[in-house]
């Protein structure tokens, strides 16, 4: 219960706070999402190192800020490019200041921490940005990002109490033994609730039927990426990826959800709706 308060009182300050970032937009958001991929691959670097894996935490950090902001100024068309360009430092690197034996592993955790934390946040930006490419309003950005975001904290919420008052069947034990099927099912439900609020809300101008099949994807994506965090947790033996948030654990552990369903939301926003 006092866990409960803590997180409860922080989402209280917390959430208007970034939904008021989410609807500014701008150098405000990108700023705040330029934070959070500071921080993110600071804790990756924690997990890596639990690892066993010896990466440049300096050079990790400073391509992650640039995915950032190459996605704020210019879009996603020069972002695979910087991904090449980081594959060909860190490998260049590696060869010379690793021992081989870790080379590979090392390697692939710098490229796991740059798509994971800084290209999956940086697709944030560009749902927020999308309307300048559209030639749409631009607030509009900013309400698929809260609408995110509604769906995201319901998914959560529903899942949370569903699995604690109902959960019987262990989801995937071995990797997040408090998981249920039950609290699965609820946070699919809960999603789905985040679309008909959005709906009635603010985007009416969007059909139901696009919102429900985003919140499905945000439902189902959303766990998955809170299950590919924790077992990145479990194979360093770390409970949290750090206590930066009070009641939440880390950046890593409060937006793990959104960090898996942002490039799925942004493809069919882009493709889908606005083709």
């Amino acid at each position: 219960m006092k866990n409960l308060l803590t997180r409860v009182l922080v989402a209280i300050f917390f959430v208007p706070l970034l939904l008021l970032l989410s609807f500014l937009g701008k150098f405000y958001f990108f700023s705040f999402i330029e934070l959070l991929i500071f921080l993110g691959l600071l804790e990756f670097s924690k997990i890596a190192k639990k690892s066993g894996a010896e990466i440049p935490v300096a050079f990790l950090i400073g391509i992650g800020l640039l995915v950032g902001l190459f996605s704020f100024f210019s879009g996603e068309k020069n972002l695979l490019g910087l991904l090449f360009l980081a594959f060909l430092l860190v490998g260049f690197y590696q060869l010379f200041r690793a021992e081989v034996e870790k080379i590979g592993l090392n390697i692939a955790f710098f490229i796991c921490g740059i798509v994971y934390v800084s290209f999956f946040f940086s697709y944030l930006i560009l749902i927020r940005q999308l309307p300048l490419s559209l030639g749409i309003e631009y607030k509009i950005g900013g309400l698929w990002i809260i609408f995110i975001l509604v769906c995201v904290w319901l998914c959560d919420t529903l899942a949370y109490f569903i699995g604690v008052s109902l959960g019987k069947n262990k989801l995937l034990p071995k990797v997040s033994p408090k998981k249920s099927l039950e609290g699965a099912i609820g946070g699919v439900l809960g999603a789905i609730l985040g679309a008909f609020l959005s709906y009635y809300l603010f985007l009416n101008f969007i059909s139901i039927f696009h919102l429900l099949i985003i919140s499905l994807i945000i439902g189902t994506f959303g766990q998955i990426g809170d299950f590919v965090e924790s077992s990145f947790k479990r194979g360093a033996g770390l409970k949290e990826s750090s206590f930066i948030i009070p009641g939440h654990g880390g950046i890593l552990d409060r937006f793990d959800s959104l960090l898996f369903v942002s490039p799925l939301v942004y493809y069919y926003i882009k493709f889908i709706i606005y083709r």
